[in-house]
C-alpha cells in the first residue's frame, strides 16, 4: 500500500509541475493604450514609494502586496494573465520571487 502511494505521488508531482508552469499563469500589470515603457515607469514609481514605507524585513508582507496592488490599480492598471494580453503586447515576465514583482509588465510596443 505504501509503495503504491509513493508511486502515485512520484507520477503525479511532475504532472502538476508541468501544468503549473505551462498553464499561462503568469500575470502582468496591463492598461490598454499604455506603452510597455510607461508601464515599467509606473511600476518602478510604485516600488520606489513602497521602499520609502517598508524596510522589507519580511520578504513579502500583506502590507507590501496591498500597497503595490493599490498603487498600480490607482494608476489604472489591472492584472491580466498571459492569454488575455493582445498578441502584439510587449511583455516582461517577473524577475524575482518577491510578490510585487511576481507580476510582469506588459504594454504596447510602440507609441500609438
Amino acid at each position: 500500500m505504501k509503495t503504491k502511494m509513493m508511486l502515485s505521488v512520484s507520477l503525479v508531482t511532475p504532472l502538476i509541475l508541468i501544468c503549473f508552469f505551462n498553464c499561462g499563469c503568469t500575470q502582468y500589470w496591463y492598461q490598454e493604450g499604455k506603452t510597455f515603457d510607461q508601464c515599467m515607469l509606473d511600476r518602478n514609481s510604485c516600488f520606489a514609494e513602497l521602499q520609502k514605507r517598508s524596510d522589507f524585513g519580511d520578504v513579502s508582507t500583506d502590507y507590501e502586496q496591498k500597497f503595490m496592488e493599490n498603487c498600480m490599480t490607482n494608476k489604472g492598471y489591472r492584472i491580466v494573465k498571459d492569454d488575455e494580453l493582445p498578441l502584439d503586447a510587449k511583455r516582461q515576465t517577473p524577475d524575482t520571487s518577491l510578490y510585487w514583482k511576481m507580476k510582469g509588465v506588459a504594454g504596447i510596443a510602440k507609441e500609438p
